[in-house]
Formats: structure tokens, sequence, C-alpha cells
């Protein structure tokens, strides 16, 4: 099952990324991280064998999966529900996943709003690769575009073409979630001023800012962040199936309202 070979091989990424910063981490340690007996999971990543949706997601819950691709691996499992999952085709038992994953190092050069805004452009029907088309679209200077679109470029995420016009080269791109980065702090900062900026600007019936609150257990939090991922892909691939004319921006905040206490014993 593809499932099960995609998740040996997730298995497999992971051991080899933890020993690449800490050579003498054993097999018996990454056992003890996944909450497994290390028997059982030499026998898993060897592909003798198969687990259920349930220890898959506990598994990966346990070594801390991004929520992203945590999904997108469970959503290859036959107890998924969830409809348009991205799937390998037949014959190819790689994993496929959903988004290019960028690196906090490639994401902290392009943490400011714009560049994902110039990336999210190129959908749109009436897209130009005219420098001043793509500072009336956003609102910004030509410098400020100029220098966006370089940064772009010397990450590989757009290219220049023979004749001068932009092309993107990448498929979606986001980065990992639950990283201690300045820059990510400062995306999410820029996110809430976007938003704040748009209830005054723009009129209810081109914007929606909801809130909703809750008497919580935080244990459950993963899940919830799960649950978001899933939301946001759906709600994604309905916004993006025709061709776009505008460039929104969709942010969600979870949090709690009070000091946490075990944070402060």
């Amino acid at each position: 099952m593809k499932s099960q070979i995609v998740f040996q091989n997730l298995l497999r990424e992971e051991l080899v990324r933890i020993q690449g910063a800490n050579a003498s981490y054993s097999l018996r340690a990454f056992a003890k991280k996944a909450g497994v007996h290390v028997g059982a999971l030499s026998s898993i990543m060897g592909g003798k064998r198969n687990v259920s949706r349930k220890l898959a997601e506990r598994v990966l819950g346990r070594l801390l999966v991004d929520p992203q691709k945590r999904s997108e691996v469970l959503d290859l499992f036959p107890q998924s529900r969830r409809k348009n999952v991205v799937r390998p085709v037949d014959g190819d038992l790689s994993f496929q996943p959903r988004y290019l994953e960028l690196s906090a190092a490639a994401f902290r050069i392009i943490a400011d709003w714009e560049h994902f805004a110039i990336l999210c452009l190129f959908r749109m029907k009436d897209f130009s690769s005219d420098r001043s088309w793509i500072e009336r679209k956003l609102g910004l200077s030509a410098k400020r575009i100029d220098s966006a679109l370089k940064r772009l470029k010397d990450l590989s995420l757009i290219e220049i073409t023979s004749d001068g016009s932009l092309k993107r080269t990448t498929q979606s791109v986001r980065t990992s979630d639950d990283i201690a980065e300045v820059s990510l702090k400062k995306s999410h900062e820029q996110s809430l001023d976007l938003a704040k900026n748009s209830l005054f600007r723009d009129p209810v019936h081109l914007r929606d800012h909801t809130s909703i609150t809750m008497a919580i257990d935080p244990k459950k939090i993963g899940m919830a962040k799960e649950m978001i991922r899933k939301f946001q892909d759906e709600l994604a691939e309905v916004l993006e199936s025709d061709r776009p004319t505008e460039v929104y921006r969709l942010s969600m905040q979870l949090f709690p309202l009070f000091e946490n206490e075990r944070q402060n014993p």
C-alpha cells in the first residue's frame, strides 16, 4: 500500500535528519521518541509490518511532524474521507506534497508579505510582467517591487525568460510550522496589520472578519492545527479553481485569552 511506503519513507527521512545533527542518535532513541518498541519500529521501517491510521497518527504526533505534512500523509490512509487529495500516480511511490516547503533560512529572506503576494499574482488571468502593473496591484514602490523580485529569483521561485517576461517556477510554497523564528513572527505580525488595515479600508462584502471564543482542552491544539490546515487547503482549492482576478490573504488566529499558568509556575 502506498500509504505504508510513504509513512516508512517519512520515518527514515526523519531519522536521517536527526542523525545529521547528532551522529550518535540511535534507532532505540528514535523508537522511544516515536512511542513504539524498537523492534516494531525496525519492522515498520523495513516494510515488514504495516501500521494503522491510528498508529501512524500517534507516531507522527510524537515526532512533532509538521501539521501540514502530517495531514497529507494521513490522508493517504484508506480511513481518510477527505476528497480531492493530491496522491501519487500509479507506479509512483514517492510522497507528493501539496506545497514546496521552504527552509527557515529561505523564508527569512522573503518573510515580508509582498513576496507571497507577487507569487499569487502569477495566477491572475491578466497577469503582466510589467513592473508598473505589479506596483499598482500591490500599492508598493518600484524599489520595493524590484527588491522582492530579485529575492524570489535568487531563491529560484521565479525566473526571467529570454524575452524579459517573469515566470513562476514552483508549486505553492509554505514554511514549516512551530519554529521559533523571528522572521515567522514578523510575517504573522504583518498579517495582523494587513487584516487591521482591511477592516477599516474595505467594504464588508469584500472581506470577512470573524472570531469565536471557546473554552477548550489545550491538549487538542495539535488536532486543531491539523483541521485548520485542511480547511485552508480546501478553501484555497475552491477559491483558486477559476481564473482569479484579485489576491487575498487568509489569516487565522487561535490563542489563549488568559496567561498560561504552566508557563509561569
